[in-house]
This record gives C-alpha cells, sequence and structure tokens, in this order.
C-alpha cells in the first residue's frame, strides 16, 4: 500500500492533502449551490457557481492530486490487487473524465453566457459531468481514508 509514504500527522504532505480533501468538500457545496440557482432559473447565476466549483477542481488536481497520481503511476498501474489501487483508479477515472467535461462546459458556457437555450441542449452533458465528479468524490475520499487514516 502506498502507507509507505510515511506521512503522520503534521507532515507537510498530510496538511495538502487534509486541505485538497477540504476543498473538495467545498466544492461540493458550491455544487449544491449552483444547483439552487438553476431551480430558482438564476441561470448567470449558476454558470459561474459552476465554473467556480470547475476552478477550485482544475486547481486542486494540478497542485494535489495529479502530481500525487503521477508519483506513484508505477504502484497504480502495477498493484490491482491491491484495495488502495483499485479504489485509486475508481476515484481517478471519472475524475479526469468530469474534469475534461467540466472544462469543456465551461468554457462554452463563458463564451457566451447569455445562451441559456444552449445549457439546455448540454443538460444531458452536465448530468453526466456531476455523476462522474460524484463517483470521483466518493472515491477520492476512500483513497484518502486508505492512504492517510
Amino acid at each position: 500500500m502506498i502507507s509507505m509514504l510515511n506521512i503522520g500527522l503534521g507532515h507537510p504532505r498530510f496538511i495538502i492533502n487534509d486541505l485538497n480533501l477540504l476543498i473538495q468538500i467545498l466544492t461540493l457545496a458550491i455544487i449544491f449551490v449552483s444547483l439552487y440557482y438553476k431551480q430558482k432559473g438564476k441561470m448567470k447565476n449558476h454558470g459561474a457557481s459552476m465554473a467556480l466549483a470547475m476552478f477550485l477542481h482544475l486547481l486542486t488536481f494540478l497542485i494535489v492530486m495529479g502530481p500525487i497520481f503521477f508519483q506513484y503511476f508505477s504502484y497504480y498501474s502495477t498493484s490491482f490487487g491491491e484495495t488502495l489501487a483499485q479504489v485509486t483508479w475508481l476515484h481517478a477515472v471519472p475524475g479526469a473524465v468530469s474534469l475534461i467535461l467540466g472544462i469543456f462546459l465551461v468554457v462554452i458556457w463563458a463564451i457566451n453566457t447569455s445562451n441559456v437555450a444552449g445549457c439546455y441542449k448540454r443538460k444531458r452533458i452536465m448530468d453526466t459531468t456531476i455523476l462522474l465528479w460524484m463517483i470521483s468524490l466518493i472515491f477520492g475520499i476512500a483513497t484518502y481514508v486508505l492512504t492517510y487514516l
């Protein structure tokens, strides 16, 4: 397992991963607020809050999750029998797809924020993105627990 990281409480990497987990939970809260805006018909607020959630997700991927995943890629790609490797893949694959879809959706929205009809056409992509992100979040929390607790 990656407990070979020998990371204890107070270690900078432990603190960074704690912060990453908190940011992911904050992102979930932002998504819920965004869905509330959507329900109330405040589409610009919905788009802006989803863009904020996407930005936080991208930032944490670039700073924390991506570097750790690629640092230990050889472990993840050769230890399929290990629970940690399996859970990490179940976190990484839907997370990567949701990240790509999220970037696509935010860029399309940012190009023309007033085109609400275009958003409705992409509703299935949006729903799929949220579902994949939620799956990734669940397995990300499991990865955190298996690695750091």
